[in-house]
């Protein structure tokens, strides 16, 4: 049986041993920590938590999901029964992600009686007495996105390879890393198949020049692209070539110039580890030149290069800390030493800092995990897209102007997101507006 099977069924048993657990209290209405446990059951009821503002409470009864019952039934292997009701009350909270079909979504799109999954908080997991239990979500979904994303071969297959067109930005592939200029009217964008989650498909998105199928253990190459903005939409996406590059794993522009006359290239090169360089060219239509590595940054890994507003000289990127450790965000500005030196301890932590990006007043935008912080005036803060849940979004970038965020979204996909690339309004108070795909997307 496949190894998520299995996982899922240990869950379901774990979720069993709650109420084995609880029958040992010696007081029934203290709640007790338990294991955290993904929860998978029926949705009965949502209300808001008097107790919590912004808190809603959902309820579901406890189970185990019908298609993986009907899967055991099968391969004539008994699922682990749940002696009795068991209710889990979920806290979902600002800071929850809500899925529906695979995408943000609400609570009310969740229909009463339909099966859901819950990934806890870690820690939160409680149990009162033999029927109760309660935790906060960090996620919480319809089973059918579970199924798809975590458990894809559980049952009949749940993704197809739809018939991309390679004349758009976005598909069932991975578009990312946005690089808007001229107001947005011109957008630099990377992207690479993604690969199957059956060894015995192809790999998923459009057929771009230079792209290559995505191999069983890991990404096909990942190249950067051009489009412009025209009166009938989108101009169908070009490579964006570099000499002596034909070849490399990864060629990913990371910042352009007003201009289209400089730009910041991650290249990576066999097995080598990515390095940031610099290309320029003549004019805006011309040929690029080779890409310069900028050894000044350090050796080893080095990501993600941005100039700072008004600079051509500093450059924020990311890169390891020691080797093997989790990225962290670097400034090198030769103006106050020959090294780069790594940024403010409020920005960079043990998890993983990616995706620097830098706004108009030199705000510093930047990933943590799938988060997306901002940096400014001396403040982290998490930049949300509106509604009451947290939908994820990553990789932020303004244009030059400050009244547009081009930003990535994913859609819950098996073995790796879908990333597709959106545009929201970037407004004074610096709060985002709702976001646009960006084929749909007009100024």
């Amino acid at each position: 049986m496949n190894c998520r099977i299995l996982h899922l069924r240990t869950l379901v048993a774990l979720a069993a041993a709650l109420v084995v657990t609880a029958c040992g209290m010696v007081d029934p209405n203290r709640p007790v920590a338990q294991p955290d446990t993904n929860v998978f059951g029926n949705l009965l009821e949502v209300s808001p938590n008097p107790d919590r503002p912004g808190v809603i409470t959902v309820e579901v009864q406890v189970g185990p999901p019908r298609e993986l019952t009907r899967r055991e039934h099968e391969e004539k292997r008994p699922t682990p029964a749940i002696e009795g009701r068991i209710t889990a009350e979920v806290s979902v909270t600002p800071d929850s992600v809500v899925l529906v079909r695979g995408r943000s979504g609400l609570l009310d799109q969740l229909s009463p009686g339909s099966e859901v999954a819950v990934v806890p908080i870690p820690g939160t997991t409680r149990m009162i007495g033999a029927s109760r239990v309660l935790l906060d979500a960090a996620q919480i979904m319809d089973f059918e996105t579970f199924h798809r994303w975590q458990l894809p071969t559980l049952g009949k297959a749940t993704e197809q390879a739809p018939a991309d067109d390679p004349a758009r930005v976005n598909s069932s592939g991975v578009e990312h890393v946005p690089v808007p200029v001229s107001g947005g009217r011109v957008l630099y964008f990377s992207a690479h198949l993604r690969r199957a989650w059956d060894p015995k498909m192809p790999s998923f998105g459009a057929r771009r020049p230079g792209l290559s199928e995505s191999p069983k253990d890991g990404v096909g190459r990942e190249l950067s692209y051009r489009t412009k903005l025209g009166k009938s939409g989108w101009s169908t996406p070009e490579r964006v070539q570099f000499p002596g590059l034909d070849t490399a794993r990864e060629a990913r522009v990371t910042w352009m110039n007003e201009d289209e006359t400089v730009c910041l290239v991650t290249v990576r090169e066999g097995d080598g580890p990515p390095r940031v360089g610099r290309s320029e060219r003549k004019s805006p239509r011309g040929p690029w030149g080779a890409v310069k590595e900028l050894e000044k940054l350090g050796k080893g890994e080095t990501r993600g290069g941005v100039y700072l507003a008004g600079s051509t000289t500093k450059i924020a990127f990311a890169r390891p800390a020691a080797p093997k450790a989790a990225l962290d965000l670097f400034l090198f500005d030769p103006s106050k030493r020959a090294d780069a030196m790594p940024l403010d301890p409020r920005i960079n932590t043990p998890s993983t800092e990616w995706s620097p990006r830098v706004g108009p007043s030199n705000q510093l935008l930047f990933c943590r995990g799938d988060r997306q912080l901002i940096y400014s005036k001396g403040i982290v803060d998490a930049l949300r897209l509106p509604g009451p849940f947290r939908r994820v979004l990553t990789e932020a970038n303004p244009t030059r102007d400050g009244k547009w965020m081009f930003l990535c979204q994913p859609h819950y996909t098996p073995i790796e997101l879908d990333q597709d690339i959106f545009v929201a309004p970037w407004k004074p108070d610096g709060s985002l507006g709702e976001p646009v795909a960006i084929d749909d997307w007009r100024p």
